[in-house]
């Protein structure tokens, strides 16, 4: 049995008054948000101000976000890495702009919560299970990011060889009652993303696709305890062409032999997140909230759940 709860406009002031009444009691679920890509100085500005907010409103477990897009777009220096951190970030899944920032390797060399896709080719020593410990909990949390193949620039390792793989892996690791699998699929087609949940349905409790900076508004929350979304969408600018300053990229489709950087936008800063709720004796997920707020000075939400009561 399912209920959904639609929620809209809510004011930042009665969000975070109301909001905790949706959720299940802290002790019956483990609560995990998941942010898509994170894009620029307005990205990076609004996850500062709603993550500690939201932390002292919901008793969250961790948090991840997509971290390719935090340096003006294009990957992730070390200072903004500890930013990040400062602000309430667990962990770091990336995307096919991991490598614009060199910083990015004395990160990993550094530091376990950056992870990098596993299916990226020439890399040799990426983590195929990142397994972060929630002590509170007494859960292993594994985190599975991987590239889709579907119009991508470069050309990546077929991410389901990857999943058919690994796979029993998984699913003995969920079923032993000590791990939480969890994904970040970084792609263009909504087709990679949705097959990708349905094949690990009842494997993974979550799932966010990355990459379009388009939010969608389908999340699901399967019979076996899988909860996704096809694309969690950008935080960052919405006055915007998917982040970058608008009138740029107009003159790049209107005028081609004109060329310009692109130089990312700051206005209509909106934060775009999936919250998902564990059962911690079954390690799958029981509800998700897909949550928005757009504005940043005031604050407006929009909130759908859908919750299951597991008979």
């Amino acid at each position: 049995m399912q209920s959904k709860i639609l929620l809209n406009h809510f004011t930042g002031e009665f969000f975070y008054s109301s909001f905790e009444k949706i959720l299940k009691p802290k002790h019956q679920s483990i609560k995990i948000l998941m942010l898509g890509d994170v894009l620029g100085r307005g990205g990076r500005k609004i996850v500062k101000k709603i993550l500690p907010e939201l932390k002292k409103t919901i008793p969250l477990d961790f948090v991840t976000i997509n971290g390719e897009n935090l340096a003006g777009g294009f990957g992730i220096t070390f200072k903004i890495y500890e930013e990040m951190k400062q602000a309430g970030v667990d962990a770091f899944t990336m995307g096919n702009h991991w490598k614009d920032k060199a910083d990015v390797h004395i990160i990993r060399k550094n530091h376990k919560d950056l992870i990098l896709p596993q299916n990226l080719n020439g890399i040799s020593d990426i983590d195929k299970a990142p397994t972060f410990y929630l002590p509170e909990r007494n859960k292993n949390l594994n985190i599975i990011n991987l590239m889709g193949n579907f119009a991508m620039k470069e050309e990546y390792k077929d991410p389901f060889e990857f999943l058919t793989k690994e796979k029993n892996n998984f699913e003995d690791k969920v079923k032993s009652g000590s791990n939480i699998v969890i994904a970040d699929i970084h792609a263009e087609a909504s087709s990679e993303k949705q097959a990708i949940a349905w094949y690990y349905d009842g494997i993974l409790a979550g799932l966010i696709g990355t990459h379009t900076h388009t939010p969608t508004s389908d999340e699901r929350l399967t019979d076996k305890g899988t909860a996704f979304l096809t694309d969690v969408g950008m935080t960052g600018a919405y006055d915007s062409v998917i982040g970058m300053d608008k009138h740029r990229v107009i003159t790049k489709f209107t005028n081609p032999s004109i060329k310009l950087p692109h130089e990312v936008a700051e206005n209509e800063l909106w934060f775009c997140g999936f919250l998902i709720e564990i059962c911690p004796k079954l390690n799958i997920s029981i509800a998700c909230h897909r949550l928005q707020c757009r504005g940043i000075e005031e604050e407006n939400w929009i909130v759908t759940s859908i919750s299951k009561n597991l008979n």
